[in-house]
């Protein structure tokens, strides 16, 4: 019977070296996209209550675009109420 022979592996393996400034960006750009996350999230709900089209719209462009069409959003929201009628008589008489 012949001797088994090891054999070296293919691959090696190499722990993930990350330094400071390399952590500090990753830090740094998953709170910005959090706060993306958050105010698309925000935008679907919104858009879904106050029966604006394409709430998953919305909020996909607002992940991939983010401020335009946030601003944007502001813009056809208006002053709508979650029921759908507007605000903008609320208080005259």
């Amino acid at each position: 019977m012949a001797p088994l022979v090891e054999m070296a592996p293919l691959v090696t393996m190499v722990p993930l070296a990350v330094d400071l400034a390399t952590a500090r960006s990753l830090l740094y750009y998953g709170a910005i996209y959090g706060v993306v996350l958050a105010v698309a999230v925000w935008i679907y709900r919104d858009a879904r209550d106050r029966g604006i089209g394409y709430p998953a719209v919305w909020a996909v462009a607002t992940l991939v675009l983010t401020i335009v069409p946030v601003l944007a959003y502001l813009y056809v929201r208006g002053r709508r109420s979650p029921d759908g009628a507007t605000d903008r008589g609320k208080g005259e008489a």
